[in-house]
Order: C-alpha cells, then sequence, then structure tokens
C-alpha cells in the first residue's frame, strides 16, 4: 500500500477511545451493590453477565438497557426515567483511559497532529467521560451530537469536526468500532478508515475499513513520521 498524507486523527469515544463494556460492567456492579435488595437477582456474576449479554457492545439505548435491568430486578429503580438519570450521573466515573491510548493522544499532540473526537449521545454523558478521563484535555476538538444536532453516519457531523480540525478529508484518518456509524459514515466522505473489530468479523461488502485494529492505540503503529500514513 503506498503512503498517504495524514495531518488529522478522529476518534470516536465509546469502545474506541474508552471501553464501554468494561465502564458498563463497573456500573452494574455498582448498582449491585447499591441499590435496594428487595427482589435483587441473588447471584452478582450472574446478574453482571445477564446485562452485559443483553447488549455486549453498548449499541442498544440506555433506556431500552433499564427496561430489562427492570425486568429481571423489579425495584431496583423506581422508574426507567429515574434509571436513565442515575446512569447519566454515575457513568462518567466508571470510565477509564488506558495508559496506552493516552500516550497515543500525547504523541501525536507532541509531534503536532491534530486530534479530534465526534462521539453520538446526549452531552451530558459524552462531556461528563471526555472530561473524567482527560481526554478532553488531550483533544483539538471534541464533537458531540446532542450538541451539535445531528448524530453519525450524518456527513454534517463529521464535516464540522473536520472544520474544527483544519483538515480534509482525504488528509485524516478516522478509528472506530461501530461500521455504520464511524466506518460508512467516514469512508462516504473520503477519510481513511480504521475500524476497532472487538473481535467481530466484518461483514458489510459494499465497503471495506482500509485498517482493521484490536486496540485503539494500534492507530499510532499506522503513522510513523509527521505527516505520513503507511
Amino acid at each position: 500500500m503506498s503512503s498517504k498524507s495524514i495531518l488529522a486523527v478522529l476518534f470516536d469515544l465509546d469502545n474506541t477511545l474508552v471501553s464501554l463494556s468494561e465502564a458498563l460492567t463497573r456500573l452494574y456492579e455498582h448498582w449491585y451493590l447499591t441499590r435496594p435488595t428487595q427482589y435483587r437477582p441473588e447471584d452478582r456474576e450472574t446478574f453482571i453477565k445477564r446485562m452485559n449479554d443483553f447488549d455486549a457492545f453498548g449499541y442498544g439505548t440506555i433506556p431500552d438497557i433499564y427496561r430489562h435491568m427492570l425486568c429481571m430486578w423489579p425495584g431496583s429503580f423506581l422508574s426507567v426515567d429515574e434509571a436513565v438519570r442515575a446512569h447519566s450521573t454515575l457513568m462518567p466515573q466508571m470510565v477509564r483511559l488506558d495508559t496506552k491510548t493516552e500516550k497515543m493522544l500525547r504523541r501525536f499532540n507532541s509531534v503536532g497532529i491534530p486530534v479530534g473526537v465526534v462521539t453520538n449521545g446526549e452531552s451530558i454523558l459524552q462531556w461528563g467521560k471526555l472530561r473524567s478521563t482527560g481526554i478532553a484535555d488531550l483533544v483539538t476538538a471534541c464533537v458531540v451530537s446532542e450538541d451539535f444536532g445531528a448524530h453519525k453516519p450524518d456527513h454534517s457531523i463529521f464535516t464540522h469536526a473536520l472544520e474544527l480540525t483544519g483538515a480534509s478529508p482525504e488528509s485524516t484518518l478516522f478509528v472506530g468500532d461501530n461500521p455504520e456509524h464511524d466506518i460508512i459514515g467516514a469512508d462516504a466522505l473520503g477519510m481513511t478508515t480504521a475500524w476497532i473489530s472487538l473481535g467481530r468479523e466484518w461483514t458489510i461488502a459494499s465497503v471495506q475499513p482500509a485498517h482493521v485494529l484490536q486496540h485503539v492505540w494500534e492507530a499510532d503503529e499506522l503513522i510513523s513520521t509527521v505527516g505520513r500514513f503507511l
């Protein structure tokens, strides 16, 4: 593959820069230990597994997650709305930034590669994650769909992030885990794409990611020197 100039990198947030599944596991354990114990499932590990199995990659809606939880554990929250509010408040505290990911972001800063985050979700929740992990201070721009008024794969949210980082689609690498929202959306604008596979196989024949990664910090290995992509 011939080299291509890359002047900026855009990342998805959940299950890309941070592990949503790990954060959800911490949150479910917290609920098990702190919510009303009446009707609580007897086995903590089974409860957490059943919650994770319901939405393994966090692609479902937050209300659906808590509808499932209330069916399994009546009375754990008074209502789905109460559970969603509690989720938005506490979830940012459950998210962690891996040291390898932090090192990658700092290196991009040190060599002058602008970095942006483009994430779908509600503002209070996504900004909470960005700030609690320190990501907001390590990147050039963050675009949250609720703030912007459109969500991936809409072209406009990608274009806005490109404008904030001062890069063109052709000179930008996009890294994300969601095939439709991230890879197809970014590819349609002409960005080079890297898919975080999370152990999955790519199944969409019409579009192929340029690269398949197991971990987000592998994106650092794709960029060998400033502005060069291998």
